[in-house]
């Protein structure tokens, strides 16, 4: 009797072993199941918020996004160039394009000069110079503005765009296009960020400009002055004091400092 009780006993606890292993293989499963199903969701989360970023960014590249900001103030950003713009059978090309929101009543001056230019201010000397006004608007209001120098059959060809006008004409074929790259190329602002301007300042959006000063014909340096192009928008109510300051007197208005 004494050994069926025993035996009894005995098959009761190694099956009561038996389920205890069992359940704790069950639950090793799920734990092991849940934590699986976390790392995929954590990996997929993670490469949606990676993908999501990419997005943003492709979109702040290609369009350019303004930040909210102060609607009483100029706010820059550059925008991409979509290649759909890019004309086929160009050789080369280098474009910049910027878009520009504006305050309530501003009405904006540009201004460009080709030849000999300043390394920090309008004004210089030869070439050609130009200047256009668009209309003010009442309420805030968005422009864009851009700048290309286009080779084709070996011939560089400046265009100027902007909302509401366009302007080219040929580069000087001793203007050394041909090699951008080598050039002092100062953009007001870069990819993915913003630069804003009171409405009294004036904007320098794009200088290109060799490295060296122009030289005179007896091979003396032209001091301060050098070969390239420049390109300004300001508010046409201080128009004075911009042809003031490219003529030299700097005392009412000066390029901001990045």
């Amino acid at each position: 009797m004494h050994a069926k009780v025993t035996n009894a006993v005995k098959i009761f606890v190694e099956s009561n072993e038996g389920s205890l292993a069992t359940t704790r293989f069950g639950v090793r499963a799920m734990l092991s199941l849940v934590i699986a199903t976390g790392l995929a969701c954590t990996v997929h989360f993670t490469l949606r918020v990676g993908s999501l970023r990419q997005l943003h960014e492709d979109l702040r590249m290609r369009v350019g996004l303004f930040p909210a900001s102060d609607s009483s103030m100029v706010h820059v950003v550059r925008a991409g160039v979509p290649k759909e713009l890019i004309g086929s059978g160009v050789d080369d090309s280098k474009i910049w394009r910027f878009r520009i929101t504006l305050p309530a009543n501003y009405r904006p001056c540009y201004h460009s000069h080709e030849g000999l230019v300043r390394a920090e201010a309008p004004g210089g000397g030869g070439g050609g110079e130009s200047r256009t006004w668009g209309p003010a608007n009442p309420e805030p209001s968005e422009i864009f503005f851009s700048v290309s120098y286009v080779r084709d059959n070996d011939e560089w060809t400046l265009s100027v765009n902007r909302t509401g006008g366009a302007s080219s004409h040929g580069v000087p074929p001793n203007f050394p296009t041909v090699s951008l790259d080598d050039l002092i190329i100062e953009e007001v602002v870069d990819f993915g960020g913003t630069r804003s301007f009171q409405p009294d300042e004036p904007i320098c959006l794009l200088r290109v400009r060799e490295k060296d000063e122009a030289l005179n014909r007896d091979g003396t340096s032209k001091e301060g002055l050098y070969r390239g192009s420049v390109f300004y928008i300001f508010d046409s109510q201080y128009e004075k004091a911009f042809d003031a300051w490219a003529n030299g007197d700097a005392r009412f208005m000066q390029e901001p400092k990045k």
